[in-house]
């Protein structure tokens, strides 16, 4: 059983009735309402009862809710067994007994069909709307359901066009559980949910890919380095848990990346909320005349010269150091820093002028 490619939304309900009302050459019988909970048969009668619940929205500018459903070519039913599937259709959907809709039934060539229209206003709950969210995708997995519970001819599932890689082939054991329990694996559902979903989004973000997924009791996990860097999607249906390569390669993130659009990026943690963590957790002990260098709150320092700033006497070398004119990459003799680190004089020390040939000599400074 399909579908239409897509759930049609509309303004006028005289025109979609006329339409399927509406006799054409290609049908084999004339087209008929077999069901629903209008009481008109007519166009007229059936726009009548539709304008009704428009009326209590008038704020709605598209009411009106049109799909069909349609049998593989050459298959028909009663229009009993048309009503039933259809009813539990529209209740899946998530469709009340109060909002109005009928069933008409068309029998051509391609395919016996029933369409359905609806109001997307609830006649009785002060007007409440139906939304239809994703209505699409929640479509394709309502009528594959209907099929195996109406014990209808399966159809092939949305076809993974966008998906060239092959699907991982189901093991010995799970071909063993499915003829035991009559039931799909977990790895045929998951692969076919991941299909529905691409297919229906040409992209989705990370967050609405894991949403959809939960709807049809699906747990995706998306792996993300502690870089930030997205690795791929972990996934688990009924206790059961699979990785993407599992599944196929159609499946791993380098083909599902250029559909799924990563939008939050996990942020690397700042640096000063780790030395903040590990200043509670392990408290360091500073000498009494050190004087840490304040830290800011945005301060984005790399860590390590964040701690060496907390070693005792380093503001006091590093001063040392700027008043003899020294570096560590070129720094002087030992005698020379350890003199002007006693005297504390901040000014640099005299030296005795020199030639161009005892440049290179250790330089002369007064006695103290």
């Amino acid at each position: 059983m399909k579908g239409m490619n897509k759930i049609k939304r509309g303004k006028n309900f005289r025109g979609v009735v006329s339409y399927a009302l509406s006799p054409a050459p290609h049908h084999m019988t004339t087209p008929m309402v077999i069901g629903g909970n209008l009481v008109g048969i007519t166009v007229d009668e059936l726009t009548a009862e539709f304008v009704k619940t428009q009326k209590l929205r008038e704020d709605v500018t598209k009411p009106v809710w049109h799909n069909s459903l349609r049998l593989p070519v050459g298959e028909s039913l009663t229009n009993q067994k048309w009503r039933n599937i259809a009813d539990d259709y529209m209740k899946r959907m998530g469709f009340c007994d109060t909002h109005l809709r009928c069933y008409v039934l068309h029998n051509d060539e391609a395919g016996q069909h029933i369409h359905i229209i609806a109001s997307r206003i609830n006649v009785l709950v002060e007007g409440q709307l139906y939304l239809g969210k994703n209505e699409n995708l929640i479509s394709t997995r309502v009528i594959q359901d209907l099929e195996q519970d109406h014990k209808l001819t399966r159809t092939k599932g949305p076809s993974p066009a966008k998906q060239p890689q092959k699907q991982r082939k189901l093991t010995r054991n799970e071909k063993m559980m499915q003829v035991r329990t009559k039931e799909k694996p977990p790895k045929i559902v998951i692969q076919e949910a991941i299909d529905a979903v691409l297919t229906f989004f040409d992209t989705i973000t990370i967050e609405d890919f894991i949403h959809e997924l939960q709807k049809q009791n699906i747990s995706a996990t998306a792996n993300i380095s502690s870089t930030g860097k997205m690795n791929g999607f972990s996934f688990e249906h009924q206790g059961v848990a699979f990785k993407a390569s599992q599944l196929g390669k159609a499946y791993s993130w380098s083909n599902m990346s250029n559909r799924i659009t990563v939008t939050q990026p996990k942020e690397a943690v700042a640096p000063e909320s780790i030395a903040d963590k590990e200043n509670v957790s392990n408290p360091i002990e500073v000498h009494p005349t050190a004087t840490p260098t304040p830290l800011t709150a945005n301060s984005r320092e790399p860590i390590r010269s964040r701690w060496l700033q907390w070693i005792p006497y380093l503001d006091e070398l590093i001063a040392s150091l700027k008043a003899v004119s020294s570096t560590i990459l070129n720094p002087l003799k030992s005698n020379v820093i350890y003199t002007a680190i006693r005297t504390g004089n901040s000014e640099t020390p005299e030296f005795p002028e020199v030639n161009s040939q005892d440049s290179a000599r250790k330089p002369q400074f007064k006695p103290l």
